[in-house]
């Protein structure tokens, strides 16, 4: 079997080109003269007198490299490590000489020209047939997500997206990515994986149901007017009145919409639902605007979002993950910008149960302004969640 080798690495040197040699320093040392064949990498927009363009080439003059793709954000991960908010470069880097990789570049204006899985395989050139796997970066602000992530799931059917979407504009900066030293501003960067490597995902929705499920009965798009009979107002307010004090006061800003993923179930439990937000509400007719398609007959059930449960959920779901193999693996962790200290109360929540749980290994990643993972064996973008994919 062909050797595989994950690093990562993170500064947080107050200035910008320190970092990105400390990172490229570690990451080398660690590939012990072995190829970085793929590096991904995250800087915080907390960095002065900082210019993309120029990072970009500085460091991909430092590390030779086969792909390498990054982009900012509103903060990093790696390791144990979460920086939020500060200076600080993080990486992941394998060396996978039995992997080919596809690197690949998407405008605005091509994400949303796709209409079909069939218009993606065009722009890719990459067969279905050849099982590849794909890391996604994209900018939130002009990459049209849902039509990109739906030709994902049509062209590639059943084979894995994991990703994220850019935070430097939660900053005040501009978004921007970068893919093998030249910078995007737009539209959304990745690279396809096929051979030997495997991905084992997780995304962690961090949500627990309240009340009772119920059937939409009149849907249009993604308002929901009526679910078994009734305004979804008026059953969500007669909900929220059955709750304890605790719950009531936690549903005024944390209450989603779940949408069961198997309607064959009889019994339905926390991780059985796709958690969409809830985008806003109609008084005058009682709807409500959902974050997704919806569908008459879909069974739907409310859900709260609450730092316990989150911890809970995230730990359930790294215990169910496959056991170790022989040989070395790493991570790639993108979580929200919602999670976090000011979610959790304390630093470094998800890196650190994630290494309790399964590592020790390497773990890059970063917080983002939405979150690109498989639930079973579809592709979505999500919000308020951690996308976990451990490279093995």
């Amino acid at each position: 079997m062909d050797i595989k080798l994950f690093t990562s690495a993170l500064s947080r040197q107050k200035n910008w080109k320190e970092a990105a040699k400390e990172v490229a320093t570690k990451v080398k040392k660690d590939l012990n003269g072995s190829s970085c064949d793929l590096g991904v990498f995250f800087v915080s927009e907390g960095f002065r007198d900082f210019d993309p363009q120029v990072f970009s080439k500085f460091m991909t003059d430092l590390l030779p490299y086969r792909v390498l793709l990054g982009c900012n954000s509103s903060g990093v991960i790696a390791n144990h490590t979460e920086v939020e908010m500060e200076p600080a470069v993080s990486m992941l880097a394998m060396h996978v000489p039995g992997v080919k990789l596809f690197p690949f570049a998407l405008s605005a204006d091509q994400t949303a020209s796709l209409e079909k899985g069939q218009d993606l395989l065009k722009l890719l050139d990459i067969y279905p047939t050849d099982r590849p796997k794909f890391i996604c970066l994209a900018d939130p602000m002009t990459a049209d997500m849902i039509k990109l992530v739906q030709a994902f799931n049509d062209g590639y059917r059943g084979l894995p997206l994991v990703g994220g979407l850019v935070s430097g504009g939660i900053t005040g900066a501009a978004n921007w990515l970068c893919l093998n030293g030249r910078v995007h501003m737009d539209g959304a960067v990745g690279v396809a994986m096929t051979g030997d490597i495997e991905f084992e995902t997780i995304v962690s929705q961090g949500c627990r149901p309240i009340g009772k499920p119920y059937v939409m009965t009149r849907v249009e798009g993604n308002i929901l007017y009526e679910i078994a009979g009734r305004p979804a107002l008026i059953v969500i307010r007669d909900l929220i009145e059955e709750l304890s004090q605790k719950d009531r006061a936690l549903a005024e800003h944390s209450l989603s919409v779940g949408i069961a993923m198997n309607e064959k179930q009889e019994e339905f439990k926390c991780g059985d639902f796709l958690i969409r937000n809830i985008m806003g509400f109609d008084p005058d007719t009682g709807a409500l605007i959902v974050g997704a398609d919806l569908h008459v007959g879909q069974t739907l059930q409310f859900q709260l979002r609450d730092a316990e449960t989150s911890q809970e959920d995230l730990r359930n779901l790294l215990e169910r993950v496959g056991e170790h193999v022989d040989g070395p693996c790493g991570a790639l962790l993108v979580s929200s910008c919602g999670r976090g200290k000011n979610f959790y109360g304390q630093p470094d929540h998800d890196a650190t149960t994630i290494q309790n749980v399964r590592g020790p290994m390497p773990l890059g990643g970063f917080f983002a302004n939405g979150e690109i993972g498989p639930i079973g064996r579809k592709n979505y973008i999500h919000g308020y969640t951690s996308s976990l994919v451990i490279f093995r």
